[in-house]
């Protein structure tokens, strides 16, 4: 029994185009960036094992660790300070951000554009309309003022303050119960 192909089974120009958008925004994600450190410029691949790490190694500082273990691209393990491991998540949190939200704002003009030569000419890298260009720039306006607040409270020992704080907490709570608990026994016995 022979195949019947449809024109209607093959890719849309617009759906090959999302899939080149997607591709593309996941091959240079996972490539990595350029960091500039304490110790000198250093490169990161942003794989989702990578982010992980990343992210991983920045909540080991939130937790108020002053050093962490970790390695760039092709290098050896090495102990990097609290101040280069947020300087890594800050800059990944921004490529990926950066580049997930050119890739959401590109799809939505290839998904809408009419114009099947210029639907037939859109690259990734391209300059965006107008209109998509100012969204872009305000999810990413929120992303940096999030990511901001971020590293600041993680550079004022905010976290380690409220961890503190918690773990104080937590302890009268449980000498409290651990009160509650003899008084049920007493009472009981």
């Amino acid at each position: 029994m022979a195949l019947k192909w449809k024109k209607t089974d093959l890719k849309t120009l617009a759906e090959k185009k999302v899939e080149m958008a997607n591709s593309t925004c996941e091959a240079l994600i996972y490539a990595g960036i350029d960091v500039e450190l304490t110790s000198g410029t250093k490169h990161f691949s942003l794989s989702l094992e990578d982010q992980q790490n990343i992210n991983s190694k920045f909540q080991e500082v939130t937790l108020g660790a002053t050093e962490c273990q970790y390695k760039e691209d092709g290098g050896d393990m090495a102990i990097y300070p609290a101040e280069d491991i947020v300087t890594i998540y800050a800059a990944a949190r921004m490529f990926i951000d950066r580049q997930l939200a050119y890739c959401s704002y590109l799809k939505k003009w290839i998904k809408r554009e009419t114009d099947k030569n210029v639907l037939a000419g859109i690259a990734y890298g391209d300059d965006l309309p107008e209109d998509l260009d100012a969204g872009m720039d305000a999810v990413l306006a929120s992303s940096t003022a999030q990511l901001e607040k971020i590293v600041a409270a993680v550079n004022d020992g905010a976290f380690v303050d409220k961890i503190a704080s918690l773990e104080a907490q937590m302890t009268d709570t449980q000498m409290g119960l651990c009160e509650v608990y003899e008084l049920a026994l007493g009472g009981a016995l």
